[in-house]
């Protein structure tokens, strides 16, 4: 057996940081899952909806130069992730997750070169630290620490909702039997 080559490796930890999103709406209601328990303004569906968003654009968009609906004004468009529509159930925006994760597979097994450096637009470059060169490479690193980031705030607006926190929901989504765990 062969060890994982570099693409699988980021694939698999990009897959492990929608899980725990994922998870986080594990046995919830919609009304659970668009909650805002805690000091934050997001829920969880919110936040499903904005890291599925953020990883067409950057996966699919920028990386494989795929042609995706862009508002006139980045910020705009980046706010709208935050807001869930009437029609946005949890199937519907897990749906959209694991059809952005099929589409992100695609393109990253096609990319031949994780260093190429990759185009963004002015309104995205001026939020970027002075002298930032985008490679492939970085745009999948920083998807990753954007899935994990918001994976966190999934851990504390689920806790917040029934206490449940991330290793029993795993365990939960994996059948496997966790009592008492809190």
């Amino acid at each position: 057996m062969s060890a994982p080559d570099e693409r699988d490796l980021l694939l698999r930890m990009l897959e492990n940081q929608r899980a725990g999103l994922r998870n986080a709406l594990l046995g919830l209601t919609e009304e659970q899952a668009r909650a805002r328990p805690s000091a934050s303004e997001l829920s969880l569906s919110a936040l499903v909806k904005h890291v599925t968003q953020g990883e067409r654009v950057n996966v699919a968009g920028r990386i494989g130069r795929r042609p995706h609906a862009v508002e006139t004004d980045p910020q705009a468009e980046w706010m709208a992730g935050f807001t869930v529509g009437p029609g946005e159930t949890v199937e519907v925006l897990l749906d959209r997750m694991a059809e952005v994760a099929r589409e992100t597979e695609e393109v990253v097994r096609a990319e031949r070169d994780l260093d190429r450096v990759v185009e963004v637009p002015d309104g995205v470059a001026q939020w970027l630290p002075p002298g930032t060169v985008l490679s492939v490479r970085w745009l999948l690193l920083h998807q990753i620490e954007e899935q994990a980031r918001h994976a966190g705030h999934a851990d504390v607006i689920r806790e917040s909702i029934d206490g449940k926190g991330a290793w029993q929901l795993e365990a939960e989504a994996q059948g496997i039997a966790a009592p008492g765990w809190r």
